[in-house]
């Protein structure tokens, strides 16, 4: 008898339910490389083949794009968009500090001193102090969620993102 069989005593409709619900958050992970980093990320929900989402912007579709994005990468979402980093902004020095090991936060400083801070967390995360104090220094900021179903987060989304906060 599995744990789900054991929490819903034996009631099918609940237990497929359950099972939907949990595939749906925990559906597949990107596995992260292997390193000597303090903590492993939180798994994040594999893409669907097909779903019914809307499309409601650049970034989100109801279906996998084709375009190079976090999902087809083929490694870590992290190394993801630390490739599109460096290629995106060669020219700024890049400090990466992990928060909670959900959030990751990555300073950029150019000739002038830090010019963006660019954080990745999960949609379940309301953290807002990191935003407003980067504000508050005239810094820009960009959020990306790693996480949020039906957003990709294409290359040429990630990059008209960072190339529109920097100039």
């Amino acid at each position: 008898m599995g744990f789900l069989s054991k929490l819903f005593g034996g009631d099918k409709t609940a237990e497929k339910a359950a099972e939907d619900l949990l595939k749906g958050i925990f559906g597949g992970q990107n596995n992260p490389p292997q390193s000597n980093a303090p903590a492993a990320p939180d798994p994040v929900p594999a893409a669907p083949a097909s779903g019914g989402w809307e499309e409601s912007s650049d970034s989100q579709w109801d279906r996998i794009p084709s375009e190079p994005n976090q999902y087809n990468y083929g490694g870590h979402f992290l190394q993801y968009f630390e490739e599109i980093f460096a290629a995106e902004l060669s020219g700024y020095r890049m400090e990466k500090t992990t928060i909670d090991g959900r959030r990751y936060v990555y300073t950029f400083y150019g000739s002038a001193g830090k010019a963006l801070v660019v954080e990745l967390m999960p949609e379940s995360c309301s953290a807002r102090k990191l935003r407003n104090d980067t504000q508050r220094e005239g810094v820009a900021y960009l959020r990306f969620y790693y996480d949020h179903k039906g957003w990709w987060n294409t290359r040429s989304y990630v990059s008209s993102r960072l190339h529109g906060a920097v100039g």
